[in-house]
């Protein structure tokens, strides 16, 4: 009886336990080596464009959900964890500002399976979209893409800046209902770090998705930041060197693993010269709202109406204590 059922339990183990460690838990990050990109060279780009820097940072939370930590942080714990939808907004002193993402559609967000939807938020950085000067995205899903591409508004594309992985045709641009008849160019090309304007620098980064990366700033009082978008979905993504899990970033939303650790490992590495960079997560609300670090973040784009207020027993959690 005894070894019967020592049979069934190694069985058991086999069956069950070994996909569940390799799909949720496993977080072997290999040999992947830290990208050749530098402080020194960020902030030597940030310089490079004449003319003023941004001046703070604005947040918008337009949406979100509260998923298992382990799906976005290999191993990280089945608590679960609120991941919210952000678009920032930064301000240029005499001058149209720059947005950082562009939030997303309500019909996106129920597709998502989002707990709380902000409709004036979005109203607020559909607003931002189109008074902005420039416009980045960190990557092509919809959850960052979207909001720009629902606007469907010529003069709005006309200031963003994007690699051919975020264009209609690419392969998973092309999911998100882009306007008939739009034809649009890739306005940023390269492999390697790149000035956009002063003080902004785009790091090209293929690893989460193919147009994946990372934006450097500089600001004009010389504080830093690196929107890390979903390279490191959560702040523990690159303070522990956890990637998503195999779950998630082999199944439900594919990307290069290895290519991953390594932006990680170099987010790590550019942490470590300037301890003073906030490294900005592509998800990972409650930290920049609480934690010591978000400080010049302002909650809220400063030049568009009034939010409506989420409603449900839910409240929408908000940046505390930002200067």
């Amino acid at each position: 009886m005894t070894r019967r059922l020592n049979f069934w339990l190694v069985v058991l183990l086999v069956v069950v336990g070994l996909p569940y460690y390799w799909l949720l838990i496993d977080n072997r990050s290999g040999d992947a080596a830290v990208k050749p990109v530098s402080i020194a060279q960020l902030r030597q780009l940030a310089a490079s464009m004449p003319g003023t820097a941004p001046s703070g940072i604005e947040i918008e939370l337009v949406a979100f959900r509260r998923l298992p930590g382990t799906l976005f942080v290999a191993g990280g714990g089945f608590k679960r964890n609120l991941l919210g939808v952000m678009a920032f907004r930064l301000p240029v002193a005499g001058g149209r500002p720059i947005v950082v993402d562009s939030g997303m559609t309500k019909a996106a967000a129920n597709q998502m399976g989002m707990e709380k939807y902000d409709f004036g938020a979005q109203v607020r950085v559909d607003n931002a979209l189109r008074e902005a000067g420039l416009i980045l995205l960190t990557h092509e899903h919809m959850d960052h893409e979207g909001g720009l591409v629902a606007l469907g508004d010529p003069g709005v594309f006309a200031h963003a800046r994007l690699n051919a992985a975020q264009l209609p045709g690419a392969e998973l641009a092309r999911q998100m209902p882009w306007p008939k008849g739009l034809v649009l160019s890739p306005t940023l090309t390269g492999t390697t770090p790149q000035a956009v304007a002063p003080g902004v620098v785009v790091i090209p980064a293929p690893s989460h998705t193919p147009g994946s990366q990372m934006i450097f700033v500089r600001l004009a009082d010389g504080r830093e930041y690196l929107f890390a978008g979903d390279i490191a979905t959560m702040a523990r993504s690159w303070e522990q060197l956890r990637a998503r899990s195999r779950l998630i970033g082999s199944y439900v939303a594919a990307e290069d693993r290895g290519e991953v650790y390594a932006w990680l490992r170099t987010i790590r590495a550019l942490k470590a010269a300037a301890p003073q960079l906030v490294v900005v997560p592509g998800h990972d609300y409650e930290w920049i709202a609480f934690h010591e670090q978000h400080r010049g973040m302002k909650d809220r784009f400063s030049s568009s109406p009034k939010s409506i207020q989420v409603t449900g027993n839910t409240p929408a959690p908000r940046l505390k204590g930002a200067n």
